[in-house]
Order: C-alpha cells, then sequence, then structure tokens
C-alpha cells in the first residue's frame, strides 16, 4: 500500500511541474518575475533598474525601487511600485509613469503629468498607477528632483 501511495504522490508531483514549468518560462521572458504579476526578491533591488528612468543621475543614489507589483484588471495594466528613500535626509521628488505597448513603443507619449512625492529619511512609499488603455503591458517610471 505504501508503494502505491508513493507512486501517486510521485505521479502527480511530475504532472504539477509538467504543468507550471512552461509557465514559469513564459514569465521568465518578461525579464523578472515581478513583470509577470509576481513579487521578486526585494533584497535584490538592482533587478528592479528595468523600471526607472532618471530625469538626472544626482537621484540615481537616492532613491531606488524597493519592490514591483503587476496586474491586470478588465484588460487594463495596474501597477504598485515601492520607492525608498535611501539618503539620511529629507528630499522632495516628482514622478510619471511612461507605459509601454507590446512593441515597446511609448503609449500616449509625453502625457502623463509629473506627481509629487515628499520623503522622509530611510522612508519607503507606494505610488500606484493605471495605464490608459488596453495596450499598455510594460511601464517605466521617471523620477527627478523637486526643485
Amino acid at each position: 500500500m505504501n508503494k502505491k501511495k508513493l507512486l501517486i504522490f510521485f505521479t502527480l508531483a511530475i504532472g504539477i511541474s509538467i504543468v507550471f514549468l512552461p509557465v514559469k518560462k513564459i514569465f521568465a521572458s518578461h525579464g523578472t518575475d515581478a513583470e509577470a504579476g509576481g513579487k521578486s526578491d526585494s533584497k535584490d533591488i538592482s533587478s528592479y533598474d528595468t523600471f526607472i528612468v532618471y530625469e538626472n543621475m544626482s537621484i540615481k543614489n537616492k532613491v531606488k525601487i524597493y519592490n514591483v507589483k503587476m496586474r491586470y484588471v478588465n484588460d487594463i495594466l495596474q501597477i504598485s511600485v515601492t520607492l525608498t528613500n535611501y539618503t539620511k535626509k529629507p528630499i522632495n521628488i516628482v514622478y510619471k509613469f511612461m507605459w509601454f505597448d507590446k512593441d515597446d513603443f511609448e503609449v500616449r507619449a509625453n502625457t502623463s503629468p509629473w506627481l509629487p512625492l515628499s520623503f522622509q529619511p530611510k522612508e519607503q512609499k507606494t505610488v500606484q498607477g493605471v495605464a490608459p488603455n488596453p495596450s499598455a503591458k510594460s511601464f517605466k517610471i521617471k523620477i527627478s528632483i523637486d526643485n
């Protein structure tokens, strides 16, 4: 009886692997699990560099992405991005989202407004965005120092 249970267990384990392995490959083709709607290891923040555009390089070591989440609701991409102030001083930034279609062309270029955001030292804040239409399949967040 134990051999029969063991055989059933391994058959199920192999079956599950066969089903989920192609799904993982599909998501892996996007670069990070975060792009596929999952959550990447927040300790490896360098993996989020593909999501950020710095308007000026003076901000690059001050604010970084700590976490990215994505999902689709009614075919519209929704995102949640956690930003961290890595300095020991308060800073004020402005940010905006840039949306891209499946061919990496910007959707409604230069129409997103700059939004202000203030950080205390070492503070994390989460910002959210909703794509302008269903053709948007990816995004970047553009950040600048607020003068």
